[in-house]
């Protein structure tokens, strides 16, 4: 919880683990991250500069002021003794979907029952009062929408998680990223960056066109299209007005025209191989700064995968059944006599998946794919227990993601300028037996107490099937 000493005091590392009742009352009058501590003693892995063995962390108003092993701390500072205990930087989830509103009941794939005429981007409806479809809004703003409940925020946060970036998890466009820090108030009003990224996949809409894949690739593609075509009339109305008509306002087509322009990123969410695959050439053909989302059988395109922007690698395991090839295989296979050798191999090399790829030279950032924080957390040990060294680990919940969020400058280490998003833990982080032990979000001070068992649909996860690897 936030403090602001009147003078310098001395808090014992026990200080650290506070009641839930006392940190949620206290935490919802947090309107701002007024507040200076030093955390002294600790051993301190920045991510990017190397390992402090003792040292003193500096911070100021939500940002780290110092860090080093000779750094004094100022007169006002509330003072931590971390002895014994190692810092990280604050993981960071690229894929959630935490805060955003339910669809509402009626017409499938839709925020209400009115059906909606099928429309490419930049064509005018007769009638501009219908219900839109959720999945074809490249223009929804994601930080317009947000309502982070205090009790998702701390589910992220006890599994170290300090930032999520928030966008629908379905959908052909859903719309511009928001990237949020997992504080328990006013979240929203402190969001890190927006717009991150246009976010694209290769849902259907179910009842509507585009119903299959064909219809998906054709829409995204004619969007694009269109996109380029706005943005040279744009440019060119620009350019020389006189003389010349206006380009109608049409706000699908103008949140695609910065990312056909490549000022904004796409994040496809591309799982199978063939995704991947599809994904990349789109990218190439539209001049797209393009981001795999997903990638679980990035494996099985190393080559692709090594020639593009670093990929965000989920951890969402499919089960063998739902990998390419594998459909096919479980749907006329009738001798079961090696089955369980065949799933066991087949586990092996999806799990392995984030270390085939760092094998392969390819870096990445990892992500949940939408599993709830303490799955997700397991299953990076999974990655971990199947060859993806530990600190490369570390790196791509830290940095890497940083650096694919374009946040680095703010996020993902342990220096002088950055927020203060960090982990207290005893032990080593991803290890056996490590327990995180507190956490500082925007220089907030928060406790955290132990996790429930591993699963699906935890707070600020989501329930369902493990995601389908489908091309529909």
């Amino acid at each position: 919880m936030r403090r602001t000493p009147l003078h310098r005091v001395v808090v014992p590392v026990v200080a650290l683990v506070l009641s839930h009742a006392v940190a949620g009352a206290q935490s919802n009058s947090r309107d701002n991250m007024t507040g200076v501590w030093a955390l002294t003693n600790a051993r301190i892995e920045t991510v990017t500069k190397g390992t402090i063995d003792r040292g003193t962390i500096v911070i100021r108003n939500g940002v780290i002021e110092a860090v080093g092993a000779t750094i004094t701390p100022p007169a006002d500072a509330a003072v931590v003794d971390l002895s014994g205990k190692t810092i990280y930087p604050a993981f960071i989830d690229l894929t959630s979907s935490m805060g955003l509103p339910q669809p509402a009941a009626g017409r499938a794939g839709g925020r209400g029952a009115a059906p909606a005429p099928f429309l490419l981007p930049g064509q005018e409806p007769e009638v501009t009062t219908e219900e839109r479809v959720v999945g074809l809004e490249p223009d929804r703003i994601i930080a317009e929408e947000l309502r982070i409940a205090p009790a998702d925020a701390r589910s992220a946060r006890d599994q170290g998680i300090g930032a999520v970036l928030v966008a629908p998890s379905r959908g052909l466009f859903r719309g511009l990223s928001a990237l949020v820090p997992m504080r328990d108030d006013t979240a929203a009003r402190w969001i890190v960056k927006t717009p991150v990224a246009l976010h694209v996949g290769y849902q259907t809409v179910p009842g509507d066109y585009p119903s299959n894949l064909l219809g998906v690739i054709a829409y995204q593609r004619q969007a694009f299209y269109d996109a380029q075509r706005h943005a040279a009339l744009m440019e060119r109305y620009k350019a020389n007005p006189r003389g010349m008509p206006r380009t109608a306002h049409n706000a699908e087509l103008e949140a695609l025209v910065p990312v056909v322009k490549g000022d904004v990123p796409a994040f496809v969410a591309a799982n199978a191989e063939n995704e991947i695959l599809r994904a990349l050439a789109l990218g190439k053909e539209f001049g797209i700064k393009l981001t795999i989302v997903g990638a679980v059988e990035g494996f099985r395109a190393i080559s692709a995968l090594k020639a593009a922007r670093p990929p965000i690698v989920t951890v969402d395991f499919p089960q063998p059944s739902q990998t390419t090839g594998w459909q096919y295989q479980y749907a006329t296979r009738r001798d079961p006599s090696d089955s369980a050798t065949r799933i066991a191999a087949a586990t092996k090399a999806i799990e392995g998946n984030a270390a085939a790829l760092n094998t392969a030279g390819v870096k990445f950032a990892l992500a949940s794919g939408g599993l709830a924080a303490n799955q997700f957390m397991e299953n990076v040990r999974k990655a971990i227990t199947a060859g993806l060294p530990r600190q490369v680990a570390v790196e791509a919940l830290t940095i890497r993601a940083a650096e694919a969020a374009g946040v680095d400058a703010q996020l993902g280490s342990i220096e002088a300028g950055k927020i203060a998003n960090l982990l207290v833990m005893q032990g080593e982080a991803l290890t056996p037996g490590s327990r995180l032990e507190g956490m500082y979000v925007d220089g907030l001070q928060y406790d955290v107490v132990p996790a429930p068992a591993a699963g699906r649909g935890g707070r600020g996860g989501r329930a369902g099937n493990p995601p389908q690897m489908r091309e529909e």
